[in-house]
């Protein structure tokens, strides 16, 4: 890559954040008492980044996780997308806005960073101009998402930061414990697509109504664990305070809040490349993506993402540190 990425860093007590305007990625994340740990995976080599297909730290878009196809319709219209996962257009397509350049403005304890998608870039319709505003204060982490386009078009977007809370320099992340406000999922079928259905976690390996380690069931002889290589699936979250994590070793805990209906927990079962930390291990982190449910546009009882022509939308994610 020609051009070199501009990394800037909010800091705050007991935080400090490093933000790139390649993707609009946290490139790095520190948190705690003292002296601070990383609890994030990070690349310092932009190219490695990429190479890595992680979308590790990145804004997500136009739309987050698997459209099935790599098609839709939307006001009568089909619109195809590139196929980068099998059958499938994922996380925006072969060019989302993970590798795009954002135009950065740092203010204090706020960045804001704004892409401009033009009409049927990835095959998506309408000139869309996303703004990511990251604001830092004491142990949190605020993003805000607002997008407007000049057509009816989807729009849904994530961040996909991935976790080790025990340090992101232990190389495995299945000892970090989690709990979900979700009372159900929505499990998959072939292709990683979700059936359409939405069924209760209780009694399955998906629940995590109360604490879990990752790690505790995700070898259980189960098909859907089987299909996905371990945890990559959707929950439909019950409320805002979507779900904590905390690290067993380390203490550091993790509140995440969104208003987004949906939660991807990814247990990096596919990870590799050569992090800041060395090279990256499958499960070494793990990802919570608020999101609308995969292929939403697709299957009939899920909500829409659709961003009406000159309407203005927004959407947050606050990540908020603390001790157990």
């Amino acid at each position: 890559m020609s051009r070199k990425p501009q990394i800037f860093r909010l800091e705050s007590e007991g935080i400090s954040a490093e933000i790139s305007d390649f993707g609009a990625a946290v490139t790095r994340l520190r948190v705690g008492e003292g002296t601070l740990r990383d609890v994030a995976l990070g690349f310092d080599d932009v190219n490695e980044y990429i190479e890595s297909g992680s979308y590790c730290g990145a804004t997500i878009g136009r739309v987050a996780n698997r459209i099935g196809g790599a098609r839709f319709s939307l006001g009568g219209r089909e619109y195809k997308l590139p196929a980068n996962d099998g059958d499938n257009c994922n996380h925006g397509g072969t060019e989302g806005f993970d590798r795009k350049f954002f135009t950065a403005e740092c203010r204090g304890d706020i960045i804001e960073l704004t892409y401009k998608s033009a009409d049927g870039e990835m095959g998506f319709p309408g000139n869309l101009t996303l703004t990511v505003r990251y604001k830092i204060s004491p142990r949190r982490l605020d993003i805000t998402y607002t997008a407007v386009c000049d057509k009816d078009t989807l729009w849904a977007p994530t961040c996909h930061l991935y976790f080790n809370l025990d340090g992101a320099e232990k190389g495995n992340c299945l000892g970090n414990m989690l709990k979900i406000n979700a009372q159900k999922y929505t499990p998959l079928k072939q292709g990683m697509i979700p059936s359409g259905e939405i069924l209760p976690v209780a009694g399955t390996p998906f629940d995590f109504t109360s604490f879990h380690a990752l790690g505790e069931r995700i070898g259980e002889k189960c098909a859907q664990l089987e299909l996905a290589g371990g945890y990559d699936h959707n929950f439909c979250l019950s409320g805002e305070h979507a779900a904590t994590a905390y690290g067993t070793e380390s203490g550091i805990k993790l509140d995440l809040y969104t208003d987004l209906p949906g939660m991807q927990v990814y247990t990096g079962n596919f990870l590799r490349g050569n992090s800041r930390f060395g090279a990256l291990a499958p499960r070494s982190g793990f990802a919570l993506e608020p999101q609308f449910f995969p292929n939403a546009v697709n299957t009939k009882n899920f909500v829409v993402p659709v961003l009406k022509a000159g309407e203005q939308k927004s959407h947050y994610i606050s990540y908020i540190f603390g001790s157990i």
